[in-house]
């Protein structure tokens, strides 16, 4: 991806929206979902993947904020019917849990 291709942080803004986890459960079965933690902006993991700043990715996976979708999860994603905020950072979908407490 070129410079010209990044999208804004405004961008992004817009496209970030809860879906239903039956909608993008193709994408599960691709192995496709990124699971970002709560702690985090889904909109700054976003952009470190844009960026292709693997350095602070790698970061976020050893401390485990951003791990891949497992069975585990898409089980209870299912049982749930839940609803996650999500945008597309190429490859892949980036997920996270809304909390309703």
């Amino acid at each position: 991806m070129n410079q010209e291709e990044h999208k804004t942080r405004e961008q992004l803004q817009q496209e970030c929206a809860p879906i239903v986890y039956k909608e993008i459960e193709q994408f599960f079965a691709r192995g496709m979902i990124v699971i970002v933690s709560e702690e985090l902006d889904i909109l700054d993991v976003a952009l470190i993947i844009q960026a292709d700043n693997s350095d602070e990715l790698e970061k976020l996976i050893t401390q485990k904020q951003v791990t891949r979708a497992h069975d585990d999860h898409a089980i209870k994603w299912s049982q749930e019917n839940a609803t996650l905020m999500a945008i597309t950072a190429v490859p892949w979908l980036l997920v996270q849990e809304i909390n309703t407490k």
